[in-house]
């Protein structure tokens, strides 16, 4: 657990935390003496202006869905708790909250610090254990952390008891990958088409949405992977979800 995790875990301990309905991540705020705030800001998700005393977190007022509002809150409260005394101001832009590795120290250590204040790693993996990352437990894991499906996901890469790939699949294209270090297969070249003999390639080539978990070749997935291609009968399980009106998030495991 790097420092910015360790500041998520000492902050919730100090409050008291045991588990998600203790307290809201405006509370959370609100005992670190930071002040919220809703207001329209053009091509800005949220920012914080701190002072000495404490700070105003402000979000954009078009933003209703609660796990992003969650997530930026506890993002802020990052940028409070480890950065107060270097910098003012952040304001974070679209781009940067889109993306889990965004560019930047301070930003990537208030992503850490978010993660583990939003979905706490102790409490995430008593939640998932011995459970295979389909949907319905990741959206379980979501719904009871406040946090979006995707977040639950990659929550689970580094925290399940499954090796486990997470794919962001947007117009047919692969655009975005990440797996556990105990995934067999690694090698999935970015902006490609997706394969057609995939969960995600029915869901863009046939128009076909799989209600479950359903096997896959992991040669149809990873054709120039060499574990794939030394052992082309292996099977993986896969399952999509929705991550926007052109993109899917597909998870592929273990059996």
């Amino acid at each position: 657990m790097n420092n910015a995790a360790k500041a998520a875990r000492e902050l919730l301990l100090s409050l008291g935390w045991c588990q998600p309905s203790d307290l809201s991540m405006e509370e959370i705020a609100w005992a670190c003496g930071l002040m919220v705030t809703r207001k329209e800001m053009d091509g800005c998700e949220g920012r914080i202006i701190m002072s000495r005393d404490g700070g105003i977190i402000s979000i954009n007022a078009s933003i209703d869905y609660q796990p992003k509002i969650n997530f930026i809150l506890a993002h802020e409260i990052g940028h409070s708790c480890l950065h107060g005394n270097i910098q003012p101001l952040f304001a974070d832009n679209k781009h940067s909250l889109a993306e889990w590795y965004a560019k930047g120290e301070h930003e990537k250590e208030a992503n850490d610090f978010a993660t583990e204040l939003l979905m706490p790693s102790e409490a995430f993996a008593r939640r998932v254990k011995g459970q295979k990352p389909s949907v319905n437990v990741i959206g379980d894991a979501a719904t009871y952390f406040g946090a979006s499906r995707t977040a639950a996901f990659l929550r689970y890469r580094d925290l399940g008891d499954f090796p486990v790939m997470v794919i962001l699949v947007e117009n047919g294209v692969v655009k975005w990958k990440s797996h556990s270090e105990d995934f067999p297969f690694k090698w999935l070249s970015i902006n490609t088409p997706v394969p057609a003999f995939t969960v995600a390639g029915d869901y863009f080539h046939r128009n076909s949405k799989e209600p479950g978990p359903e096997k896959v070749f992991a040669i149809d997935w990873f054709p120039d992977d060499f574990n794939a291609q030394r052992n082309p009968k292996q099977q993986l399980w896969e399952q999509c979800s929705r991550f926007s009106d052109d993109a899917i998030v597909s998870c592929i495991w273990t059996p």
